[in-house]
Parts: C-alpha cells; sequence; structure tokens
C-alpha cells in the first residue's frame, strides 16, 4: 500500500511540473524575438558601440525560440538579437530574463540602457544571471537590440524565463519560481540536522548518517547555487554557476559513497565501476574547464548520459538486493530512482534542448531521500525497542536469580545473603525517621534431638512448620532470615529493646502452642540487640551481642527470650510519640498479625 502511494505522488508530482513547463513556455507567446543570421561569415572579433545597419543583401532576421538559442557556426562568439516590445506594453513593465554563460548589451533607438559583462573580452564565463530591464516609456511598439557575446555556442541566444510585466511582479515570480528550491533547502536543512543529532547519539549506524550527509550537503550546495533568490542575496554569478556545475558532477559520487554501504556485496565492484565513470567525467572536465573550453558545461552532455546509464544499472541492482530482503535498497531505489529520473529529464530540457521547461525537476524529488532516513529511524527505533525489552527480560531473570540466591529453598525464609543489605537498609531508614532497629536471634531448643529421634525429614518440617509460625507476625518492618541449621535472624525495625523483647516473647508463645510437631511441643529460645545508631556499631556487632543474649536464654533453662542489659545506655534518642501510642503501644506489640498473613509474607518477599 505504501508503495503504491508513493509511485501516485510521484506520478502526481511529475504531471504537475509538466503543467508548470507549458504555463511558462506560454509566457513569452505575446514576445517577438528574432536574431541576425548573416549570408557570409562576419568578422566576429569585437562588440560594436552602436546598432548596425543590418542591410537585407547582407542577412536577414529569422525569428527563434530564446529557450533553445540559436543555431551558430563555429567559432561564433557575437549574436545580434531583437525583441519587439507589444503596443499594449505598460508604462511601468519592465524585460525580464535569464541567461547562462553570456554578456548582454540592449540598445534602444541606438543608445545603450543595459549592459552585463564585457563583451570585449574573451575566454571568461559570465555565469547564470538574471536580468532586470527598466523600459523607458517610448520603447512600446519598438525594437530592442540586443549584443549577445558568450565563448560557448551551445548556450548563446539562450534566454530563460522571459517576461514583461513590471518589477514588483517579475520579483515576485523569481519567489514563485524558486519556491521549490526553497522548500528544498530547508527539507535538507531539517534532514541534515536531524541525522546530526542521530550521528553524535548512535554509534552502530554512524557512518551511514556520515555518508548520508555528505549526501545531503552536496544537495544542499546544489539547490542554492542553483537558486535565483541566492542571487539576490548575493550577486555573484559566475561562482554560483560554477558552484552549480561542480556540485552537479559530485552529487551521483556522493549518492555512490551512500550506495556502497547498503548495497549487498555482490553488487559493491559494480558501485565502484560506476563511481569510476562520473570521476573521469568530472576530471576531464575540470581539465578542460583550465583550458578555457568550458569543460564544466560541456562535459554534462556526457554527465547526463552516464547519469542515465549508470542510474539504470544502479536502479536494477537495489531492486534485486531489495527483492533478497535488503530494506535499506528498496528506500534507495525510491530516492535515487526517483532523483536520477529527474535529472534525466532537466538534462534533456536544460542540456540537450529536447523540449523546453521552466525550472529543474530535481528539487521536487529532494523529499524522497525521507523514505531512506525514516528507514533508518524506524530500524534504529525497533533495535531501541528490541534492547528494552531484552534488557527487561534479562533485568527479569536477574531479579529471579537475585531472589532465589537470597531465599533459602526448604523455609522459603531468606537466608545469609540477604543479611548485609537488609540490615544496611534498616540502619539507614533507622536514621532517617530517628526510630530504632533491633535485632532478635532465634534458636530451636533440642533441634539436634529432633534430627537424632525422627530423622532429618523431621526435622525439615520442624523448621517449615516454625518460620510459617513467625511468618503470622510480620508485615514490612520485618525481614526473616535463616542463619543457619536452627538459627534464626528477625531484623525488627521501629522496635526498642523493650518492644523487640515483647515481639519475641509472643513469638514464642506462639511456636510453643503450636502443632508444629505432631508428638512433641516444639519451643524456642530467643537473644535480642538494639543498634547504637553509629557507624561503629556494624551488623556483626549486632549478632554477637544478640548471641550473647541468646547464650543467656539457654543457660536459664531455654524456652526464654534475653535482651541485652545495657541497651537503653547506647541507644540513641526516637522521635516523640504521640500519648495515646504510647499508652496502647505495648498492647498493640504483643497481639498476634494473624488477620492478613498473607502482607505478612508478602512483606518477606517484596524486600
Amino acid at each position: 500500500m505504501k508503495q503504491r502511494l508513493c509511485t501516485f505522488m510521484q506520478i502526481f508530482l511529475f504531471v504537475l511540473l509538466l503543467c508548470t513547463g507549458h504555463t511558462a513556455s506560454a509566457e513569452t507567446s505575446s514576445l517577438v524575438w528574432e536574431y541576425w543570421q548573416p549570408s557570409v561569415p562576419a568578422a566576429d572579433e569585437k562588440a560594436a558601440r552602436t546598432v548596425p545597419a543590418f542591410p537585407k543583401e547582407e542577412g536577414t532576421w529569422r525569428r527563434f525560440n530564446p529557450q533553445f538559442g540559436v543555431a551558430v557556426p563555429e567559432e561564433t562568439h557575437y549574436i545580434w538579437v531583437r525583441v519587439y516590445i507589444p503596443p499594449d506594453t505598460g508604462v511601468d513593465e519592465s524585460l525580464f530574463f535569464s541567461t547562462t554563460d553570456q554578456a548582454v548589451q540592449i540598445f534602444l533607438d541606438g543608445v545603450s540602457i543595459y549592459r552585463y559583462g564585457d563583451l570585449n573580452h574573451h575566454d571568461s564565463s559570465y555565469g547564470r544571471k538574471w536580468h532586470l530591464v527598466d523600459l523607458p516609456a517610448w520603447a512600446v511598439g519598438r525594437q530592442l537590440y540586443m549584443q549577445v557575446h558568450s565563448d560557448n555556442i551551445w548556450v548563446l541566444g539562450q534566454f530563460d524565463r522571459v517576461r514583461l510585466d513590471r518589477a514588483a511582479h517579475q520579483i515576485e515570480e523569481v519567489f514563485i519560481y524558486d519556491f521549490p528550491y526553497v522548500s528544498g533547502i530547508t527539507a535538507l536543512v531539517i534532514f541534515i540536522m536531524l541525522l546530526g543529532v542521530y550521528f553524535f547519539t548512535e554509534k552502530e549506524l554512524r557512518d551511514i548518517y556520515l555518508r548520508l550527509i555528505v549526501v545531503l550537503v552536496v544537495f544542499f550546495v546544489w539547490m542554492l547555487s542553483s537558486s535565483s533568490l541566492v542571487l539576490l542575496w548575493a550577486d555573484w554569478p559566475v561562482f554560483w554557476w560554477d558552484l552549480q556545475l561542480v556540485s552537479s558532477y559530485l552529487t551521483p559520487l556522493a549518492a555512490n559513497l551512500l550506495i556502497y554501504s547498503v548495497i549487498d556485496d555482490v553488487y559493491k565492484k559494480d558501485i565502484l565501476k560506476t563511481s569510476a565513470v562520473h570521476a573521469i567525467i568530472f576530471v576531464v572536465a575540470v581539465v578542460l574547464e583550465l583550458l578555457g573550453l568550458n569543460g564544466l558545461y560541456l562535459m554534462r552532455f556526457f554527465f547526463y548520459l552516464a547519469l542515465a546509464v549508470c542510474g539504470l544499472m544502479t536502479g536494477y541492482w537495489l531492486w534485486v538486493c531489495h527483492r533478497r530482503g535488503n530494506k535499506r535498497c528498496r528506500s534507495l531505489f525510491i530516492a535515487f530512482g526517483t532523483l536520477s529520473l529527474l535529472g534525466i529529464v532537466d538534462g534533456l530540457s536544460f542540456q540537450y534542448r529536447v523540449f523546453a521547461w521552466h525550472t529543474y525537476f530535481v528539487p521536487f524529488g529532494i523529499y524522497t531521500i525521507g523514505f531512506f532516513i525514516v528507514q533508518l529511524i524506524l530500524e534504529r527505533a525497533a533495535h531501541e525497542r528490541y534492547l528494552a525489552e531484552l534488557s527487561a527480560s534479562l533485568e527479569n531473570e536477574v531479579s529471579v536469580v537475585t531472589r532465589q540466591m537470597e531465599v533459602d529453598p526448604l523455609t522459603g525464609a531468606f537466608n545469609r545473603n540477604k543479611f548485609s543489605a537488609a540490615t544496611s537498609d534498616f540502619m539507614r531508614i533507622s536514621l532517617e525517621i530517628r526510630e530504632p532497629f533491633a535485632l532478635i536471634m532465634f534458636d530451636i531448643d533440642y533441634f539436634k534431638k529432633i534430627n537424632d529421634t525422627y530423622g532429618h525429614d523431621v526435622g525439615d518440617v520442624v523448621l517449615v512448620g516454625f518460620v510459617q509460625t513467625i511468618s503470622g507476625f510480620l508485615d514490612r518492618r520485618h525481614v526473616l532470615i535463616r542463619w543457619g541449621g536452627e538459627e534464626f535472624i528477625l531484623l525488627c525495625l521501629h522496635y526498642d529493646g523493650a518492644e523487640a523483647t515483647a515481639f519475641a516473647n509472643t513469638i514464642r508463645e506462639a511456636v510453643s502452642e503450636a502443632r508444629i510437631h505432631p508428638s512433641d511441643q516444639v519451643t524456642c529460645s530467643g537473644g535480642v540487640a538494639v543498634w547504637y545508631g553509629t557507624s561503629e556499631d556494624t551488623a556483626d556487632h549486632m549478632v554477637k551481642r544478640a548471641d550473647t543474649a541468646l547464650y543467656q536464654s539457654k543457660e536459664n533453662g531455654r524456652n526464654q527470650i534475653t535482651c541485652e542489659p545495657d541497651w537503653k545506655a547506647h541507644m540513641p534518642p526516637r522521635r516523640p510519640r504521640p500519648k495515646a501510642q504510647q499508652k496502647n503501644g505495648a498492647a498493640q506489640q504483643e497481639k498476634p498479625r494473624t488477620d492478613h498473613p498473607e502482607d505478612a509474607m508478602k512483606g518477606i518477599w517484596d524486600r
């Protein structure tokens, strides 16, 4: 569907341009142009100071189309042209026309009223120039005589975009004529800026972006130098003409530079061969130009021929690569295929003079390069999307693996790998919210006896039941860690020594009352340590103090909870608590959190 739409837009654009060309041709229909053809070859050595008599016995005036120029013998450098100013011409109207590499002097009743270039200086270039000649009121119904000089017989007498209108309207027509150039140059600037951003941010496609930027820059230079508006900004006819010619030769070379990086390897040598053809034509053109033989202009006859042949071959190779699955080649086929076709049409019009058109077609096709740019952007977006999905998948896998590494497979509690990170988090939060942090170490009483009497399978059941019983009291303020064997560590945020001891006793009583073992009662002992709130009091220090308190509980007969004796002296001050909370704090602390046991387990697993 997209390909059909692109084809339709190209055909529509082409038809529109045909209409434009016919409209332009009709502009000159009211003007009668004639040139003097002498009966015998005349001396052609210098410019005339005034209009000669033009006797009938020495030649005749013949009508011609100024867009095609005149046919003159070789070694002819001067011609005389006259144009009739219609009687209905307004008194405020001016004659507008453009020339390529020609000097012009205009006479009215033998008086010179306009001059561009030095008609007496040979072997010189006059560039591309548009002329606006103000006509006096008495010019209506008269003949204007022009003497034209050029060392290039192929352009002698060729006038483009001839109009007879008011000067303000002429300037407006220049802007209308140059709209494709202005819009095309704007699009090229946007493309270059966009690609520049991608060039500095993406390393993978940097080479392609750089080659495409080179192509766009060359196109930009050609379109800028081909524009008539640039002459209003900087009236340098020779400079802009030479720049236009050179950039036109460099365009296919820059395009092949890009195509070489995209096309399949089997056609890379062929692309180099076509590039060599264009390079040879350009070198020969430069050499001839340096010799004063108008090489940059004359070699364009071979340039357009090479553009047609090499363009067709390159288009075929791109199409074959597209059929083989190379998506980039399809975009380049659309872009450069369209530009090559329009370039051939321009060559037939402006170089071979097969027909006369009002403007270049190539600026209208510059937007087709956007297809390739969009293709690159879509490729990059798809790659970024793939990387994002891959990263998310990897992160999920890493999270799963990490969780598996931190979780005890038997009981479902965390293992010792979780201890360091959990204690660091609780210490940091404790300082931020000014609340205490306690560590409780539990040990199942006589667990070795259970294993020796009933076997390790029963011992595993006891461990699982112990964790399940404790889990019913936990929320997001707690982290339960299996420290080793039958030893467990419970990290408790918001608990001081008294609150942690009360909470531990609640758990101890619940364990002793639970049916963890089918025949024997299971009890546990515990030791409590409170963090001092300093960097010197490490997690290892807390474990040692809790272990000492646990040892004291065992020495006192087991099934007991012991807190380190001097915790109040070391614990930093906590934030003030409301009185109602202080009254009800102990009761709420000792109350089992069994109303939402699933939230309790969630508190373990989410961390």
